[in-house]
């Protein structure tokens, strides 16, 4: 996992998660976030030949260095899970060489471009007509800015102005508000205690990105438990 406060958590939280199911930690290590080469750690998990991967990525650039590592390492794991990156739609696949490569790729997220919500169906649909691409080449990135502007909408016209202060008071006043990304409830520490949790994975061509995760979701696609290996040159 790269030294990062947003990208550790959720390894961290995976890794105690599979250690209570019984399963047995290989390897483990932090490296810097923008290290001069991922080669060496990749190289080193490769090394490794474990099942399943969790990356705690920042990035594009972090994941698809450590596809390539794996890549010329000859070493496919049969789950590569990432903090971030595969969430990242065309400019993941492109990072990916080909779009096989991403294939099985899995993410954690709050929202993808197929996510059934009203809102967010029309901010897609907007978004292809202006931009070109499919629902999967849209990357989770415009949906979160989007929503930073729906949430200071609302704020302002329900503050009447501007005003720093009366935005942060009706912020935490235990409203709920509306986004893109589903429903928005501030806590004292200023976290979405509301937000929506998904892992996503791109289907076995690398070309659709699918939501797996809850299971119990109907809008939760089967998850390719084996990831088929690279296709080409990352």
């Amino acid at each position: 996992m790269a030294n990062d406060p947003f990208a550790d958590p959720p390894v961290q939280l995976a890794q105690t998660e599979l250690a209570a199911a019984g399963v047995k930690t290989v390897y483990s290590q932090v490296f810097p976030e923008e290290p001069s080469s991922y080669a060496p750690a990749a190289a080193a998990v490769a090394a490794k030949a474990p099942d399943i991967v969790v990356l705690g990525s920042t990035d594009v650039p972090t994941v698809a260095a450590f596809m390539q590592g794996f890549q010329q390492a000859h070493f496919t794991p049969k789950l590569f899970i990432a903090a971030a990156g595969p969430d990242q739609g065309a400019a993941f696949i492109k990072a990916a060489g080909v779009p096989a490569n991403a294939a099985a790729m899995m993410v954690p997220n709050g929202w993808y471009g197929g996510y059934i919500n009203a809102e967010s169906q029309k901010m897609v649909a907007e978004y292809i007509k202006q931009y070109g691409g499919t629902v999967s080449d849209v990357n989770a990135d415009v949906a979160e800015a989007y929503s930073v502007g729906q949430v200071v909408e609302q704020a302002i016209i329900a503050t009447g102005g501007t005003s720093n202060a009366d935005i942060i008071k009706y912020l935490h006043s235990g409203i709920t508000l509306k986004t893109v990304q589903g429903s928005v409830l501030f806590n004292s520490l200023g976290e979405n205690s509301a937000a929506a949790a998904f892992v996503f994975q791109w289907n076995k061509t690398g070309t659709v990105f699918n939501q797996v995760l809850p299971a119990n979701d109907p809008a939760s696609k089967a998850i390719i438990a084996t990831k088929p290996a690279w296709a080409g040159s990352v």
